[in-house]
């Protein structure tokens, strides 16, 4: 299980993740577009426990073929945020639609003993009167981030007895934090940007 790939292994999260998982043994192969021009940070991983892959979840040829290397697999990629889905919705349909369709369709063909898929808590939309939401809680998506998740955590759901690929779904919370591929478009991050240069 120590064998794992990574899409989106070079973002905000995942180039935390990444030398986490090498500094407790794992061996990881971190496949990124690099959309957001990080190359710095692939660059700064000397170690023998990590590859980078330069290469798109789109490109069935790159997918399939690191997929087989490994044992597991953790999604991160895609447009992350409402912001940026609104702004490029085509761009969100490829990336956040067709891509992880494409992921997820790639991982139950090869029956990846784990696969992890990161999701969000927008799935709940607004929630009224303080109530506390759980898993089975009711999904309500507002955004075209939002939806995309929800459509992707059932699509992952459908193929229960399908396949041997063991699947898990995580609803994060909003990320914050620092990072080697830092973000203030979220909202934390963005709160405290903006409190520090008192705009």
């Amino acid at each position: 299980m120590k064998n794992t790939l990574i899409i989106g292994g070079e973002g905000y999260i995942g180039s935390v993740l990444t030398q986490s998982l090498i500094q407790n043994g794992y061996f990881v192969r971190s496949l990124d577009l690099l959309l957001y021009q990080n190359k710095n940070f692939v660059l700064s991983k000397k170690n023998n426990n990590y590859i980078f892959i330069h290469g798109d979840m789109i490109d069935s040829d790159v997918l399939f073929k690191e997929i087989e290397n490994v044992n597991s697999v953790i999604l991160l990629a895609g447009l992350v945020g409402d912001p940026i889905t609104k702004k490029y919705p085509k761009e969100s349909a490829i990336i956040n639609d067709d891509g992880i369709k494409k992921v997820i369709d790639c991982c139950a063909e090869n029956n990846t003993q784990k696969f992890v898929f990161v999701s969000t808590c927008s799935n709940y939309g607004l929630i009224k009167n303080e109530e506390l939401a759980n898993e089975n809680h009711e999904l309500s998506p507002l955004s075209l981030y939002a939806k995309s998740k929800v459509n992707a955590e059932n699509y992952i759901l459908s193929l229960k007895d399908k396949t041997d690929m063991n699947p898990t779904i995580m609803r994060f919370a909003t990320a914050f934090g620092l990072s080697p591929r830092m973000r203030f478009d979220l909202t934390v991050s963005e709160f405290t940007r903006e409190l520090a240069l008192g705009v």
